[in-house]
């Protein structure tokens, strides 16, 4: 229909068969490639509607191998296929169809390949015809098709079948480029559960003998430190301190992997109780250094993960009060709303930080020019990153040396998208 201002032309299957055949057959087709998700049923299903669009009686759809020096049969129907499995690009009219890139339609009887002819002879065919794959200019594979009698072949016939091939081609590349995602990520989870495993229990062996070295360190030193000389003494507080960094470097190497590869229980978490929590476990630290926690009233409930939002919390509070310095006053927990995201940060009135190397700091194993001196595994602001990205977000940092710091990190308010480990 059409007026003064525009054109319109229902989109319907049927009526565009009416008004254009070969149009609508390419359409059925790449529904057909479309929906067919099996990498075999899309091989056969493809070699199925050609024979049926063409009306022939049987055909062999080839796959091109590494090398590119021979075809190997991946289906076929209406015909046995013994003898007929692998075929040469230097051998007959399917390999003279992939080096020159041609529709080739042939009588069995005026084939020079005689080996070839009496055995397409014997399987009743009279007439061959052999349609190149080619995808970016590359051939992927061959239809190899046959009639048991003498067919009309038009041009717009013979272009149909090219464009159906180059249209298999393309379905083909794609399905098998879906394969090996597909099989590329399983190995992925593989590895990633297997890194998983080796640092859980990494983490888990480091922790039992720090313990027990923390504990005879301080036995020795309780039953005979008096009697030690200064230089044992001091030895025995290297052994309790090298032991204590031990088992808080294997706690966080064990939060650390679960921030990143645990899988989510995401629920409907309230942070007033959260916040309530990380300031209890703080509130000796908080006395002793004389600094104020400060921390907004009504904060939303969020869906997340309970245990990564406390952590994130945990991380960004216990870095404020590690890092801070000596003019340390407050820290103060910040929260508010932009489009799609919550965003919450954890701000300090201490030495601040440069910005400049901020990117750094989140990655595992890194620490600031402020932690000199400090203990501390380089794993916290790492672990925040985890559960910020995870939740759909991210983390960043403000702040002016001499003048404070704030760490940032955000979550999505929508549930983040499902992890390839829970499909």
């Amino acid at each position: 229909m059409q007026n003064r201002k525009h054109i319109t032309v229902p989109c319907d299957d049927l009526a565009l068969g009416h008004r254009n055949h070969e149009l609508a057959v390419l359409l059925e087709l790449s529904n057909l490639l479309a929906w067919s998700h099996d990498y075999q049923d899309l091989l056969y299903n493809s070699l199925s509607f050609v024979l049926k669009q063409l009306e022939l009686d049987a055909g062999r759809l080839y796959l091109m191998d590494d090398d590119g020096k021979a075809l190997h049969l991946a289906v076929s129907l209406g015909v046995n296929p013994t003898g007929l499995k692998k075929v040469s690009i230097q051998e007959g009219f399917t390999g003279q169809a992939v080096r020159t890139r041609q529709f080739i339609a042939q009588h069995v009887a005026e084939m020079e390949d005689k080996p070839r002819k009496k055995l397409l002879q014997k399987k009743g065919f009279v007439v061959v015809i052999c349609i190149p794959l080619v995808v970016l200019d590359r051939v992927v594979g061959v239809l190899n098709l046959a009639a048991r009698r003498l067919i009309r072949l038009s041009t717009a016939s013979i272009d149909l079948a090219i464009v159906m091939g180059n249209l298999i081609a393309v379905g083909l590349s794609n399905a098998q480029l879906q394969r090996e995602l597909r099989e590329k990520a399983k190995l992925l989870e593989e590895q990633n559960n297997t890194i998983q495993y080796i640092a859980h229990t990494a983490s888990h062996d480091l922790k039992s003998p720090a313990v027990g070295i923390f504990a005879l360190a301080q036995r020795l030193m309780r039953q005979a430190g008096a009697d030690l000389p200064p230089r044992a003494q001091e030895c025995c507080r290297q052994i309790l301190n090298a032991a204590s960094h031990i088992e808080s470097l294997a706690k966080e190497m064990n939060a650390f992997v679960s921030a990143r590869g645990a899988r989510l229980k995401l629920e409907d978490v309230d942070l007033n109780p959260v916040l309530e929590t990380v300031h209890q476990e703080l509130a000796n630290r908080l006395a002793e250094k004389g600094v104020q926690w400060v921390a907004p009233e009504g904060l939303p409930t969020v869906r997340a993960d309970r245990l990564g939002l406390t952590r994130a919390f945990q991380n960004l509070a216990d870095n404020a009060l590690k890092y801070g310095g000596p003019s340390l006053t407050q820290v103060e927990i910040l929260h508010r709303e932009e489009e799609g995201q919550h965003v919450f940060g954890v701000r300090d009135d201490g030495v601040g930080l440069d910005p400049a190397g901020a990117e750094r700091l989140f990655q595992a194993f890194q620490r600031g020019p402020t932690s000199h001196g400090t203990e501390g595994t380089g794993l916290g602001l790492a672990i925040v990153r985890e559960v910020a990205e995870r939740h759909g977000g991210r983390v960043w940092l403000e702040s002016t040396p001499g003048q404070g710091a704030t760490f940032f990190f955000s979550l999505a308010k929508t549930s983040p998208k499902p992890e390839a480990a829970d499909i």
